[in-house]
């Protein structure tokens, strides 16, 4: 996948990384990469989305197709699940850029494919089609879905580039059915696509993104699907350029990744209001001035508010870096992180160890998924 084709289509493609100490006599092995997991050569294409089960097993979609087409499943060392795997098969037309697990263990996708539903599907348990959803999904949503979160009461929210059922946002109930109140409510009001959807603890809902309106590049909409004008009015105007990553960290500040020359490089934080976090944001500036020679993709925060922070970049690290709380580049960590990959890193999470999975468009040290630490 080209770094166009990703800045244009994968923007959405969701966390924290906790070092573990292995006990290996390689200095880096703490950081380093987790030889005791491989998929092998399994995955022939790009990893642009991950989600962890309850049991632990991953799920995985992106532009793949084998060992089965978009999505795929592995237990937690990185051997394929040949069941789930074989159900799924080649029942997706094209790449998947997000993934959500409900409680139930059911498995959301969305992307710009049209089938086995358009933009939005969902699979059983087992890999087999929930045709239900499927059919009552149909062609409601007529563009494509790359951000996916699944609320506590089981509605599902979506973001991407879509018209209808209302544009660039919208919400579902848990058998499909789109929540009318709240779809009218959003309506227009963002005028061109969302790459990320972040649920903040008051169920509102923070957006990034390259639209233009109701303000540039993020804003807040209220659980009802309202626009949020106080938070919206504090932003407007903060953010020079592309949102493609919103996360919301434990005491609700907000950071985003992307493509914007302000208020820093590519990565800035804000504080729940929506005040920009001028501190955190100077410092970062300061630390790769206009060094970072790409964009963000794909961030995650740790409990101690360090950001692991991956895209299309070769300086001043490769890849995939580190971010203290306070904006300073963590340089020993991103350094031992760039000298294993060979290219972009499109999705990060955390597994149920406090591991970091990093997949990507790269084949070394793996073949487009790893895990750290």
């Amino acid at each position: 996948m080209s770094r166009t084709r990703s800045h244009i289509v994968a923007v959405a493609l969701t966390a924290l990384l906790a070092v573990a100490c292995s006990g290996s006599n390689d200095s880096a092995r703490s950081v380093g990469v987790d030889d005791e997991f491989s998929t092998g050569s399994a995955l022939d294409d790009t990893v642009g989305a991950i989600a962890i089960q309850a049991d632990g097993k991953l799920v995985v979609g992106g532009g793949f197709t084998t060992p089965s087409r978009s999505l795929a499943r592995f237990a937690a060392d990185g051997t394929p699940d040949t069941a789930f795997n074989t159900n799924v098969a080649q029942v997706i037309d094209k790449a998947v850029y997000s993934v959500a697990v409900q409680a139930d263990g059911k498995i959301l996708v969305g992307g710009y494919f049209t089938a086995p539903s358009s933009r939005l599907a969902r699979f059983n348990p087992d890999g087999t089609l929930d045709t239900a959803f499927n059919a009552t999904i149909g062609t409601a949503i007529d563009g494509g879905v790359v951000s996916i979160d699944v609320l506590s009461n089981g509605d599902i929210v979506v973001g991407g580039q879509f018209t209808t059922p209302s544009r660039s946002l919208a919400r579902f109930d848990t058998n499909g059915e789109p929540i009318q109140a709240f779809n009218t409510a959003v309506g227009d009001a963002v005028n061109l696509p969302i790459g990320s959807v972040a649920v903040d603890a008051d169920g509102g809902f923070v957006v990034g993104g390259a639209f233009s309106t109701p303000t540039a590049s993020l804003a807040r909409f209220n659980s009802d699907g309202t626009l949020d004008t106080d938070f919206n009015a504090q932003v407007d105007g903060a953010v020079a350029g592309y949102v493609s990553t919103v996360e919301i960290d434990a005491t609700g500040r907000i950071v985003i990744g992307g493509q914007f020359t302000a208020p820093a490089n590519s990565l800035a934080r804000f504080a729940a209001d929506g005040t920009p976090d001028d501190e955190f944001n100077q410092t970062f500036l300061a630390a790769v001035g206009e060094s970072l020679d790409g964009y963000v993709e794909k961030l995650v925060i740790e409990r101690s508010g360090r950001i692991t922070v991956g895209g299309w970049f070769t300086t001043p690290h490769s890849w995939l870096m580190a971010v203290n709380d306070d904006g300073s580049i963590d340089a020993e960590t991103s350094a031992i992180w760039s000298e294993r990959l060979d290219a972009a890193v499109l999705s990060v999470m955390i597994d149920r160890e406090g591991r970091l999975m990093v997949g990507g468009a790269f084949t070394t040290p793996d073949r487009h998924l790893i895990r750290l630490g």
